[in-house]
């Protein structure tokens, strides 16, 4: 881990990027359809505000709109294929 800095004008320019790679990490979890949970957090901690979760972990692939949507379609080939209601 990095050496703790005391001066506060380091400690500012840490906050600030800390604040900027949430930011990034929030536009990216929109994208990738994350849960509300993650984006709760990320917006929280940009704008310097508690968290309103304790953690978004543990986190399932299953629980991201992208991968929800991909089961979704297998499931509507299985049942294409299959000729019947699967689940």
């Amino acid at each position: 881990m990095a050496e703790q800095q005391q001066d506060p004008q380091a400690l500012q320019a840490r906050i600030a990027l800390l604040e900027q790679v949430c930011a990034e990490a929030y536009q990216f979890a929109g994208t990738v359809g994350a849960p509300v949970r993650v984006l709760d957090n990320l917006a929280a901690a940009v704008d310097g505000r508690s968290l309103p979760h304790d953690s978004f972990l543990p986190i399932a692939a299953e629980e991201g709109d992208a991968v929800a949507e991909r089961q979704r379609a297998l499931e509507r080939v299985r049942e294409a294929v299959s000729g019947r209601k699967v689940g």
